[in-house]
């Protein structure tokens, strides 16, 4: 009986753990002389790598995506958390116009049939920020 105790608190504490990782969101940080910026990772099965961008009205706010894998497909949110982007092809590009101040959030993610799998792939996003043209 004791051992079974321990069993089911190791695989609340696993459980626990792995929705939390799930919903890791890590900060983008722009470089001080410029606004770009460029993460790098790998993305396991279900998981969604997240990354928080602060973004401005006024702004063009980019993001591309490259993978060896056409596998990694990834989803731009605006601050309210509707989903203003979803990629659809291999190394995609998201362009857009903020339409409030606040923080998007960039998920990527494995397509479904290799989620499942449990497949695994490398990433790399590179973000820019710029202020649109006056008139």
């Amino acid at each position: 009986m004791r051992r079974m105790g321990g069993v089911l608190v190791t695989a609340t504490l696993l459980l626990g753990h792995a929705g939390y990782a799930q919903a890791h969101q890590r900060t983008v940080h722009f470089r001080t002389q410029g606004e770009e910026a460029t993460v790098a990772g790998t993305v396991e099965g279900e998981e969604v790598v997240q990354y928080k961008v602060p973004a401005k009205v006024g702004q063009f706010l980019l993001v591309g995506g490259h993978a060896k894998s056409a596998r990694v497909s990834f989803w731009v949110r605006d601050p309210g958390g509707a989903e203003v982007y979803n990629s659809k092809v291999q190394n995609a590009a998201y362009i857009g116009r903020p339409e409030q101040d606040g923080t998007y959030v960039v998920g990527v993610f494995l397509r479904k049939a290799d989620a499942a799998r449990g497949q695994a792939a490398f990433f790399r996003l590179r973000f820019s920020r710029r202020l649109l043209p006056e008139g």
